[in-house]
């Protein structure tokens, strides 16, 4: 081909320069972005394989105490959630004899009792707390647990030396003939979601290069029918497509495998299931990133080669708009199709129906309904605009409702990347409803109050055991302990006392609980730290109930402090150092603290993830919607053009312009948020077959919502100053 040929058709003025550059620039964020998130997804796994090493294989017994003997090819173990000012810390503890050959792979020794190992993050959080309020509580230190066995840069991790006599009652305690943890596979719901999750952001940015490749294709196409005129035929108006596309596919596609590794120090800093990534975790191995970049390319160019050979480019140059096929109800059936597949397959769940493959059908019944969405929006924004056309009162009204019947898949295809984005938007604001907890227990253990669960001990008929006793005096002289007292519960015995705890009048008080009922003790519920619709249901028990002959057991210690961080943490570590230790079954916490560990902490990391998925969404939108109103108002200046000469303001082509934008987004933002709540729920309920649901939105997805409104607004007052500058009369062109 002549190359002069090719310098005309593309690079022949500013414009076009400009053009090519916007062009690259969009293909290059959309690569990026997929890079960064198919490394948050190797990353994720990366995660799983590091901390392999804390899945032990072991055996738990009931008369471990009375069986086990100490031996080198043995150890105790018990793994625990320990805290520091509202901050998890994960623990191990290890009872080992010091001639032991079990070891940690990557530690260079397994820690002796009064000994362990901190995580970095760990080492410098020890280091900036008072010995007495967290380092106290696991001995010396002895090492640094490296990268190669952390989950994130900020893990806090400590595996420390106990003796045996500690662990060997506690009821987590298992027996393990080796320290190789194994790694165990993800779960099929984990992976579901994981997949839905990629496929919800990955869709606008498909959306994004697909609207990106359109920029300034009214200019392209006056060029095309400028070398038409000149003798060019249809297969080199191809031709150039095909070489203009690829090149700049290809130039924005390697300008975003660069970008997506300068970035990865940044985008390893944001949260995602519980921590931050090591920037080697989002690193993509070069096969995936050429394939990237060439199915970018493929797919980008096979795509403008169809719109230019459907834009009938004649022999004359004629380059009038040529009206669409009219979108019919067909058009729905692949969004019903969606919608059917997940309200089949979750119903069926529920009613016992053996399905087989039900996370493929979900993944694919969710693919469905998005791509239903963006088949459905033309024919939803031709039927607004007959609406619109038959009430409207105004010529910009008229005018703006007759280009959008003559044009519906146009005109939805400007903002087809905020519809989708909203729709993704709902889906990750109603999943991630599911991972807040509800409040703690109202008016139960005072806030200030810290939980430590112990193994039975006699009770107040025959008297504490010695060192027990000893144990919570130390404790309560720790300064901000302002009452430590015990809760007991009955051998069976007395039928009245099931189910519930027994506390004294008087340590309640002294504790701070309120609207106690009268008399010497009372009852507490044993789901006292879980959350209710009301205060705990304290009932009154009788003096001889406790005094007589059932047997009492002290089965959990309540620690009353001033409420103050400091006391709660050397409380804390005062328990965790007294001769407690071998009776405590688990670290102590506060009723908060203690209901978030319970909390089921996937369905936690499931919100953060699609809290991180609403902020991409919306800047992706935001992107997609700014290009696709500068590129309408290029397409449309021949008639925004024309219009201006016959008379009308520039006020009016603006109204027109603002009314083309909003009624597809009416038209289709609120089926696009109710089909997102929709889906969220029936996925919930058919993975976890009914135990969870969605909830209320909380604040930030109204805020994702205004957000995206204000970004359709901004986008269309943008186009406002080149409306003018492309409706000048000098500026219109006649063919």
């Amino acid at each position: 081909m002549n190359p002069a040929i090719l310098r005309l058709a593309l690079l022949g003025s500013r414009g076009s320069w400009r053009r090519l550059v916007g062009i690259a620039a969009g293909v290059m964020l959309g690569v990026t972005l997929f890079l960064l998130l198919w490394g948050a997804y190797q990353g994720l796994a990366a995660r799983d394989t590091r901390t392999s090493w804390m899945n032990l294989n072991g055996s738990y017994s009931d008369d471990l105490a009375a069986s086990f003997e100490p031996s080198d090819s043995q150890a105790l173990v018990t793994q625990e959630s320990d805290s520091y000012r509202g901050r998890s810390i994960t623990l191990m503890n290890i009872a080992a004899p010091p001639t032991t050959s079990l070891n940690i792979d990557g530690l260079q020794s397994t820690p002796r009792s009064g000994e362990y190992y901190a995580s970095p993050a760990l080492r410098s959080l020890v280091a900036s707390a008072p010995a007495d309020a967290l380092g106290d509580r696991y001995g010396k230190m002895i090492g640094v647990i490296p990268n190669a066995l952390l989950a994130s840069p900020d893990s806090l991790t400590a595996v420390a030396g106990r003796p045996a006599g500690t662990l060997v009652e506690r009821s987590n305690v298992m027996l393990v003939n080796d320290l190789d943890g194994r790694a165990y596979p993800l779960s099929g719901n984990y992976q579901t979601v994981t997949v839905i999750g990629g496929i919800a952001v990955l869709l606008p940015v498909l959306l994004l290069v697909s609207i990106v490749t359109q920029l300034g294709a009214a200019q392209r196409r006056e060029r095309f029918a400028t070398l038409r005129l000149i003798g060019a035929g249809p297969r080199v108006v191809t031709t150039i497509t095909a070489w203009e596309t690829a090149a700049t596919s290809l130039i924005g596609g390697v300008a975003g495998v660069v970008l997506a590794w300068l970035l990865r120090p940044l985008a390893a800093l944001v949260n995602v299931n519980q921590g931050t990534f090591f920037a080697s975790d989002l690193t993509v191995s070069v096969p995936i990133s050429v394939t990237v970049v060439l199915a970018t390319v493929v797919a980008s160019t096979l795509t403008a080669i169809f719109r230019i050979r459907s834009t009938q480019i004649g022999p004359l140059g004629a380059t009038r708009q040529i009206a669409e096929r009219r979108p019919t109800w067909v058009r729905l059936v692949p969004l019903s199709a969606g919608m059917g597949t997940l309200l089949s397959t979750t119903l069926g769940v529920l009613l016992g129906v053996p399905i087989p493959m039900v996370s493929m059908l979900m993944i694919g019944g969710f693919v469905l309904t998005a791509l239903g969405l963006i088949v459905a929006g033309p024919y939803l924004t031709l039927f607004a605009s007959r609406v619109m056309a038959r009430f409207s009162r105004s010529a910009e009204g008229v005018i703006a409702a007759n280009r959008i019947r003559r044009t519906p898949a146009a005109t939805f295809r400007a903002v087809s990347g905020l519809v989708i984005a909203v729709f993704m938007v709902s889906v990750f604001a109603g999943a991630a409803t599911t991972g807040t907890p509800p409040a703690a227990v109202a008016g139960s253990v005072p806030s200030s109050t810290l939980i430590q669960n112990i193994t039975g001990e006699l009770g107040p008929a025959q008297k504490l055991d010695n060192d027990m006793d000893a144990a919570l005096a130390t404790v309560e002289r720790v300064p901000g302990v302002t009452k430590v007292a015990t809760l007991f519960t009955t051998d069976g015995s007395d039928r009245s006392l099931d189910g519930m705890f027994v506390l004294s009048a008087g340590s309640a008080q002294a504790l701070g609980f309120d609207n106690l009922p009268s008399g010497e003790f009372f009852g507490l519920p044993y789901g006292y730290t879980s959350a209710v619709d009301g205060p705990a249901a304290y009932e009154p028990v009788l003096a001889d109930t406790v005094t007589g002959e059932s047997l009492l057991f002290a089965s959990v210690v309540l620690v009353g402090t001033d409420g103050t961080m400091a006391a709660l943490e050397r409380a804390r570590t005062a328990l965790t150092l007294s001769s407690l230790g071998p009776i405590a079954q688990g670290t102590s916490g506060t009723v908060a603290e203690l209901h978030a560990a319970g909390f089921d902490k996937m369905a936690a990391s499931y919100a953060g993830l699609a809290y991180l998925g609403i902020g991409v969404a919306t800047f992706i939108a935001a992107f997609s919607l700014a290009i696709s109103a500068v590129a309408a108002v290029l397409d449309r200046k021949r008639v925004l053009g024309l219009l201006r000469l016959l008379g009308m303001p520039v006020s009016s082509l603006r109204r027109i312009v603002s009314y083309e934008a909003a009624v597809p987004l009416l038209a289709v933002v609120a089926l696009s948020i109710g089909l997102g709540f929709a889906v969220a729920q029936l996925i919930l309920v058919g993975l976890t077959n009914g135990t969870r649901t969605i909830g209320w939105p909380d604040p930030l997805f109204l805020v994702a919502l205004v957000a995206s409104a204000a970004l359709a607004a901004a986008a269309v007052v943008t186009t406002f100053g080149a409306i003018r500058r492309n409706t000048e009369v000098t500026s219109t062109r006649f063919e």
